[in-house]
């Protein structure tokens, strides 16, 4: 980006591609680590839930399965009839009971988990990155 200034008799001119290019390959690289790092945390019953893991976009990571809302959650969610399966039209509703996980070190909440855990490995990373301009 071209960024043009007059200020008082100054005449201010910018190229910030650099620093864009940058800030953009710090951002797909911290996207990936996230990812990565998130994955030891993502409860594992038969896999579907850790492998649906991807990048939507710059900065949006999601994991999309029918019930990774509820697992991120980490609480129960069923029907109005008290069913844990729901079809395409019906609400699911938070129940208060707290959902055990099968798999040692996994559990909700996995992405605050791997934030808490590699939050200042990540924060290098992007120092590194954006530094190589």
């Amino acid at each position: 980006m071209r960024i043009v200034s007059t200020v008082g008799c100054m005449h201010i001119q910018l190229d910030t591609k650099r620093i864009d290019s940058a800030i953009e390959r710090a951002q797909n690289r911290l996207d990936e680590r996230v990812l990565g790092d998130c994955t030891e945390y993502v409860p594992f019953l038969g896999g579907q839930l850790r492998s649906s893991g991807h990048i939507v976009e710059p900065g949006v990571i999601e994991w999309k399965t029918p019930y990774a809302h509820y697992q991120y959650a980490g609480e129960l969610y069923l029907t109005e009839d008290g069913r844990s399966y729901a079809g395409k039209y019906e609400k699911k509703h938070p129940t208060g009971q707290t959902l055990h996980y099968h798999e040692p070190g996994t559990g909700d909440h996995w992405f605050e988990r791997a934030k808490q855990e590699h939050g200042q490995q990540w924060i290098d990373l992007v120092k590194r990155e954006v530094g190589r301009g």
